[in-house]
């Protein structure tokens, strides 16, 4: 087995630190996918030297992550406050005062007052439902259902960078009030077994997630504190593959727990946001009135996108499988682990805002709220449509005026260099030749420059490098609209004034309420102080252009900072709009070359900077 992680750090390593897909690490290899997600998993717990890191493109080498990062002893008790002040708060029926709190964990009434006030609004920005209520003489309470106080404090938990070597230790100090020692040993022994029994492949925090919402549940249910789920009269949670994992767990934990049904069904939902690597997730027995609103909205969205949600039979399944199992955990507000959602929207925007959008109708037809963490998941089903299709190409026409073999020899060595051209045809050359706006022309060795012809690229037949260089920049020159954008300096205050202003300027100011209305599904900032607002896309043609401002400070934006906003109008080909938006992310993933750009003082200046990225 030594052999076997050996070979696999030997291959990674010789991949220059770019991310490998599994599928081709397993190729090289000669083992199953499967197989090298378990390699993995094994390597990041027996090696202490090196870790693997994953994401949505696959897997490279790295010294350390956030799942072994080390904390002192004052920055551990610092990062746990947070979760003992609401642990705490679980535990009061009434009122408690900042001072019961403060001297509870040796902190001043003010510093406890702040934290609070902090943890209010972390509590907003995550979507948890959970309300900390103040009276004036009386203190604090906490308001929530049960399940919302459980997400809660297990995510209070589990966002703090422990070490693996001392999670336990951790983990029996911070529960020790609500259960024993043996009693959490025995939780990780059983998370240990089930994860073996399902062949879950769960990472460090997948296993930390699991153990600690256990463990949360054993003492809220030996507490009295109940889960109330509420049951459709067409949903049965027997359906889901993950209903079987949490059977499992309650069978092996009835020694320190009895689990109701209601409490059965929470941990079913509770596996389920979690994604879990289980085999044959398909539900046999959907409900129909469910199955027909999804569907709906499916074909709601391939009318406006133009990508085969409904059409693609496989896709549609796909999809809709994916969604129906999402449905309920969401409506009872679980949040959805997904450990990419950063990437996810920044590689993959425009996949990600048509997701945004299938979010948006879920959230209309069912009542429920969908996070980030979810609408990357549906972005991943999108983006597989993209890259299975294959790209439109450019029809080409080489013209020529003799030597027509040799002509036809040189067109095979331009649709080698350039894949994205198809040669359409080879026709020979006079003056009074009629162009077609919808071909491209390439003009080899003709004595005549026609006038007015856009789409003419004029090469000698020898096609030396500068001959290739000329075709390359012609092409990028086509495909690129920011030579044609207006750049706008602003000295704003919020997104909603950034945007307005910068539509005013333009003269585009029917484009603020689809733009706010797009802004609302999920913030279009992604990364590195850029934000990419564009309309919500509706059955509307609008004229391809983008829109630059540079902010003079920095804004928040969603759970980001912004100060370089590109406002993006989109084309009616989805092809070319998920281009764009491909292009501005390539060009603005370095935040240095960002940097740079919020510094420039004239259009110029900034266009010529993007260009050299």
């Amino acid at each position: 087995m030594i052999k076997k992680y050996n070979q696999l750090i030997d291959f990674l390593s010789k991949e220059d630190q770019e991310y490998i897909a599994a599928g081709k690490i397993a190729e090289a290899m000669g083992v199953t996918d499967r197989t090298i997600r378990n390699y993995i998993k094994e390597i990041n717990e027996k090696f202490n030297y090196i870790t693997i890191a994953s994401s949505v493109d696959g897997y490279k080498l790295q010294m350390a992550d956030m799942n072994t990062v080390n904390l002192n002893k004052e920055e551990l008790e610092e990062s746990l406050l947070d979760f003992e002040i609401i642990q705490f708060l679980m535990d009061k029926e009434n009122f408690t005062t900042y001072d019961e709190i403060a001297d509870k964990f040796f902190y001043s009434p003010q510093t406890i007052r702040s934290r609070i006030q902090r943890l209010a609004n972390n509590m907003y920005k995550l979507g948890i439902d959970i309300r900390i209520e103040a009276k004036v003489f009386k203190g604090i309470k906490l308001l929530g259902t049960e399940i919302q106080k459980r997400i809660l404090l297990e995510y209070l938990f589990t966002s703090i960078s422990i070490k693996k070597e001392i999670y336990k230790e951790i983990l029996v100090q911070s529960y020790r009030k609500w259960v024993t020692k043996e009693v959490i040993e025995d939780v990780l022994n059983i998370v240990e077994k089930i994860n073996m029994e399902f062949d879950l492949n769960a990472e460090f925090l997948m296993y930390k997630k699991m153990s600690v919402q256990l463990i949360i549940m054993i003492s809220r249910i030996n507490q009295g504190n109940h889960v109330d789920i509420e049951l459709s009269k067409e949903m049965d949670y027997k359906n889901f593959k993950e209903f079987e994992v949490a059977d499992a767990f309650s069978k092996r934990i009835t020694k320190h727990a009895i689990f109701s049904e209601n409490e059965c069904n929470f941990l079913t939902n509770y596996l389920i946001s979690l994604h879990l690597d289980l085999d044959d997730l398909r539900i046999e027995k959907r409900d129909f009135n469910t199955v027909k609103s999804i569907e709906q909205i499916l074909v709601d969205i391939e009318q406006v996108y133009q990508v085969p949600t409904y059409s693609n039979k496989k896709v549609k399944n796909n999809i809709l499988n994916h969604i129906y199992r999402i449905i309920y955990p969401v409506s009872h507000n679980l949040l959805i682990y997904n450990p990419f959602v950063k990437e996810t929207k920044s590689e993959y925007f425009f996949s990600f805002s048509i997701a945004s959008n299938i979010a948006f109708k879920l959230e209309n037809e069912f009542n429920v709220e969908i996070h980030d963490s979810e609408i990357a998941y549906l972005a991943y089903h999108i983006q597989n449509i993209f890259e299975s299709q294959e790209k439109k190409k450019i029809k080409t026409v080489i013209l020529y005026s003799r030597n027509y073999e040799r002509i036809k020899l040189l067109s095979s060595k331009i649709v080698t260099y350039f894949n994205e051209l198809e040669i359409y045809k080879i026709e020979k050359f006079s003056q009074d030749y009629i162009f077609n706006e919808n071909y491209l022309y390439i003009g080899i060795d003709i004595n005549f420059m026609p006038e007015k012809e856009k789409n003419l690229i004029m090469i000698q037949n020898n096609l030396q490098n500068k001959e290739i260089k000329k075709i390359s920049y012609f092409l990028e020159a086509q495909n690129s609209i920011m030579e044609k954008a207006n750049v706008y300096w602003l000295n704003e205050n919020n997104l909603n004034q950034v945007i307005r202003s910068l539509l005013e300027k333009d003269n585009k100011t029917e484009f603020i309420e689809p733009i706010m209305k797009r802004e609302k599904m999920s913030h279009t900032s992604i990364g590195n102080l850029v934000a990419l607002p564009h309309p919500y896309f509706e059955l509307k043609e609008y004229k391809e252009e983008l829109i630059i401002g540079i902010n003079h400070n920095e804004i928040e934006w969603g759970n980001e900072l912004v100060q370089l906003i590109i406002i993006y109008l989109p084309s009616k080909d989805v092809n070319r709009n998920e281009f764009i938006f491909t292009e501005i992310f390539k060009k603005t993933k370095s935040l240095s070359d960002v940097t740079n750009l919020v510094q420039m003082e004239s259009k110029k200046e900034f266009i010529s900077y993007w260009n050299q990225i």
